[in-house]
């Protein structure tokens, strides 16, 4: 709505461009005396880690380690409903051999998730990137402020 009252003062102003162009989660960032690599630097360090959720696109590869992994032995049916090799060693869960949990490009299975959680492995990450950038009335991509004089 504040757009479309903005549009009707200012029409000059390309706000119809801009509001066009809005779709999804999105949130905007003004900025009048920075350059978009200082927006971005700012917006890398909120990056936050998550946990795995079920049905979720793993964006890498992550794998297990062998070892110990500090859980009790009453938990190993986490560990068999994924068929990964365990044995008990001082009284706790021990993984036999690497075990590759999450591939890149699959879904994360629901017995992932749970095992990731416990383990208290966060392998997501999520935060704020500029897609698009908005100036003298046009929209483009952020990545058009990439290309270099090279």
């Amino acid at each position: 709505k504040g757009l479309e009252m903005g549009h009707a003062v200012h029409p000059d102003a390309g706000l119809d461009v801009l509001r066009s162009n809005i779709r999804g989660n999105i949130g905007f960032i003004f900025a009048t005396n920075c350059q978009l690599d200082d927006i971005r630097e700012i917006l890398g360090k909120h990056v936050r880690d998550s946990s795995a959720k079920s049905g979720q696109m793993a964006k890498a590869n992550l794998s297990l380690p062998a070892g110990p992994s500090g859980m009790d032995p009453s938990q190993t049916a986490f560990f068999q409903a994924l068929n990964i090799g365990t044995k008990i060693v001082k009284g706790q869960i021990e993984l036999v051999s690497e075990f590759p949990i999450l591939k890149q490009g699959e879904r994360v299975s629901p017995s992932a998730a749970v095992l990731l959680g416990k383990l208290g492995i966060r392998p997501f990450q999520y935060g704020m990137e500029v897609e698009q950038v908005f100036q003298d009335g046009s929209v483009f991509p952020a990545a058009v402020l990439d290309i270099s004089d090279d």
